[in-house]
């Protein structure tokens, strides 16, 4: 998954539980992280992990791949909702996506 087709997800609560059972992921870790595979590009596929397995680090490597880590999944969320006011707004998923990657290498 790329982060564009993220976006549906997370603007989207119920959808997002969806995808969390479709990926395995446990709903009572501490925190839920997206991560790109190798470098945060518009086109890299999409990863999540738990911060347990990550120890929250930026940069993460599991078998053979290295992950960057985007942001964790409810940092995401707010995000879109409030900091960057994007939900709601008439921004295509491409203009959200593209938005959220450039606060994250530039701003945070």
């Amino acid at each position: 998954m790329k982060l564009v087709n993220l976006i549906d997800f997370l603007i989207n609560p119920k959808k997002l539980e969806v995808l969390y059972r479709e990926e395995g992921l446990n709903t009572d870790s501490e925190a839920l992280l997206i991560y790109m595979e190798n470098s945060l590009d518009i086109e890299s596929e999409i990863k999540f992990f738990e911060i347990e397995e990550t120890d929250d680090d930026l940069v993460f490597e599991k078998g053979d791949i290295q992950y960057v880590q985007l942001f964790p999944v409810d940092h995401a969320i707010d995000l879109i909702e409030s900091d960057l006011e994007l939900k709601n707004r008439g921004y295509s998923n491409l203009e959200i996506a593209e938005r959220l990657l450039e606060y994250r290498i530039k701003d945070a």
